[in-house]
């Protein structure tokens, strides 16, 4: 498998991923330029022009949700996949694409700096609800994991998410609440996690 790239992309999401799944020396990770996303080779691959991409023999998977998802079932023998049967795969899936979806939506609008105003004028349009909505999800979810999001065992999901939520964190787009800081604190445990900048910078808040 090769996993095409960027430093200062969404695909830094998925290096905690790779190391829980023990798989870095099965994955040649290529490192791209913006440059080389223009390229026909590349555009070839993904049209959308955007990294990560996954790439299994014939198989090209772009979009991170999908690449977490696939990678965890494909090695499923670690754990980190509830299996077809398991009633809650559902819930796992919900949280890889909340992070994909609402979640990422609501960072981007925040870099944006778009203001209240427009959010409320725009409300029924935006897949993630207005921010209070999108809080209350929240809240509610990480107030139920126990400590993680499916219970005693780790998923990918949580690898997903404790990453998304640590960076919006960072940036100021979501407020440290203080009912996060159990279930941050308790992935940031991980030494897949530990070694994120965004979880190194949470003791600054």
């Amino acid at each position: 498998m090769q996993l095409y790239t960027h430093p200062q992309s969404r695909g830094q999401t998925l290096m905690p991923l790779l190391q829980e799944l023990q798989i870095q020396d099965q994955i040649e990770i290529i490192q791209v330029s913006w440059e080389d996303l223009q390229q026909p080779e590349y555009r070839a691959m993904n049209p959308l022009g955007k990294v990560p991409l996954l790439v299994d023999g014939p198989v090209f998977i772009s979009e991170t949700p999908a690449i977490f998802a696939y990678l965890a079932d494909h090695f499923f023998e670690q754990g980190l996949a509830p299996a077809l049967d398991d009633p809650q795969r559902g819930a796992y899936f919900k949280w890889l694409f909340f992070c994909h979806g609402p979640l990422t939506e609501w960072i981007d609008l925040s870099n944006f700096q778009i203001s209240q105003a427009q959010l409320e004028q725009h409300k029924r349009g935006l897949g993630m609800g207005l921010p209070e909505d999108l809080m209350a999800f929240l809240k509610q979810g990480l107030q139920q994991a126990n400590p993680y999001l499916l219970g005693e065992r780790m998923s990918a999901a949580d690898l997903y998410l404790a990453y998304w939520l640590a960076y919006a964190i960072a940036l100021k787009a979501i407020p440290y609440l203080e009912e996060f800081r159990p279930y941050l604190q308790w992935t940031a445990q991980r030494p897949s996690l530990s070694q994120v900048i965004w979880f190194q910078q949470l003791d600054q808040h």
